[in-house]
């Protein structure tokens, strides 16, 4: 069982067959807890976390979130296409935003592996939920849980009465159109360059986050140097050039702002195929960036990533995208 803490807010990795959390220091008198996946952590996911939040204030307990590492879908569905809205350093970071007015609160990340899989529904109440010291449980209308995805939030209530803990499903939440809000809409919006549809989901801009990695410092030579980033297991955006906000992540729930940019999010067919990259320029700045982490905020899609027949052409375009990039962000202070 691994811990870290995002200021007032304490995260733990736990898995079927880890000593109960429940009776300790870190569930004191017991957990009110959301429970999802929460990727992305959008506007829904709020709903629910902040139920959580007001019913640990009234009766007394901690408010909490249960998640799974890795996504369910991940390990049921190995061969599909990357899909996380969020690397686990963000989600965290994102979660640890909305609990932290809550005051004191607990993250935990419970590993989705055989044994939770094979988990019955009547076991996961019993043995994983009071472990963990859950005492009132939220949910979507829609959770499901358990071997074959058998049990609901009326299996916790019946199950969970002898020894104190109960359910209750929270509605989803819907936008004007009466859509309900979800990750799949957001992965969608991301797919299409709809970046204002993404954000008005997520109540956050959408961002690539990851370390800098070294490249072959191509962008020095052209006059536009680049930090890149491996999209890895997150979710591909339409490929193209983006104006994007930049930001240090130093750890904590905060960023520290560095400035306005351009990106590409691709592959580089133009130049060597080094798999899905952000190319980040950071405009009016020089700074040694490799081996940073940094939240490449995508702010406005630009255009769709095509081509070159020459490296002159490449660069022409850079510059037009960076005036237009220029044109689009407001000014930071």
């Amino acid at each position: 069982m691994k811990n870290k803490s995002i200021e007032n807010v304490e995260i733990v990795d736990w898995a079927v067959g880890d000593l109960p959390i429940a009776g300790t220091g870190f569930a004191r008198s017991g957990l009110a807890a959301a429970i999802g996946n929460f990727d992305g952590v959008h506007l829904g996911h709020k709903k629910v976390i902040e139920a959580a939040g007001t019913a640990a204030k009234i009766a007394g307990l901690l408010p909490a979130i249960i998640t799974f590492d890795p996504h369910p879908r991940e390990f049921f569905r190995q061969d599909d296409a990357p899909f996380r809205l969020a690397d686990r350093r963000e989600k965290d970071r994102l979660l640890a935003n909305v609990l932290a007015p809550m005051g004191p609160a607990r993250v935990i990340h419970v590993r989705f592996d055989d044994a939770l899989r094979s988990t019955s529904a009547s076991d996961f109440v019993t043995d994983i939920l009071h472990k963990l010291g859950v005492r009132q449980l939220f949910a979507g209308i829609d959770f499901a849980f358990g071997k074959g995805r058998k049990g609901g939030l009326d299996t916790i209530n019946a199950v969970g009465k002898s020894i104190g803990i109960s359910a209750r499903a929270i509605s989803l939440l819907l936008d004007e159109n009466s859509a309900v809000f979800s990750s799949s809409r957001v992965r969608a919006a991301l797919q299409a360059g709809a970046l204002d549809a993404a954000a008005a989901m997520l109540g956050h801009d959408w961002a690539v986050t990851g370390t800098v990695i070294r490249g072959d410092a191509r962008g020095r030579t052209i006059g536009f140097p680049t930090a890149n980033i491996s999209l890895g297991l997150l979710q591909r955006p339409a490929f193209g050039a983006y104006a994007v906000e930049i930001d240090l992540d130093e750890g904590g729930s905060r960023l520290r702002p560095l400035g306005l940019g351009v990106a590409n999010v691709g592959i580089r067919p133009t130049v060597e195929n080094r798999g899905v990259l952000c190319e980040a320029h950071l405009f009016d700045h020089d700074i040694d960036l490799y081996d940073k982490r940094l939240c490449v905020r995508l702010k406005a899609f630009l255009r769709p990533e095509r081509k070159f027949s020459a490296i002159e052409d490449l660069i022409c375009q850079i510059d037009l995208d960076a005036n237009a990039a220029r044109q689009l962000l407001p000014k930071r202070a």
